[in-house]
């Protein structure tokens, strides 16, 4: 899969989107680590998340940062500009 986003691109991210809803997999979201990162969630366990970049090579994800929790998402990414 070639990667969707790329570094510098700009998105609209849907902070309000896991008010009513839980994320899913699949959703692309905005998670805060020590900066902002998109990636894509790809298991759901026990209320924790394991996401993916779409840059298989490159990209880091819960294999190098570990599950991640809710309160990690900022929200759903629904337009890159």
């Amino acid at each position: 899969m070639s990667p969707a986003f790329k570094s510098g691109d700009t998105v609209l991210v849907n902070k309000l989107s896991y008010f009513l809803n839980r994320p899913n997999i699949g959703d692309v979201v905005v998670l805060r680590q020590k900066k902002f990162i998109i990636k894509r969630i790809a298991k759901i366990e026990g209320g924790k998340y394991f996401v993916t970049g779409d840059n298989k090579k490159e990209s880091t994800d819960s294999k190098s940062f570990g599950w991640i929790n809710r309160e990690e998402i900022v929200g759903k990414v629904i337009f890159k500009i």
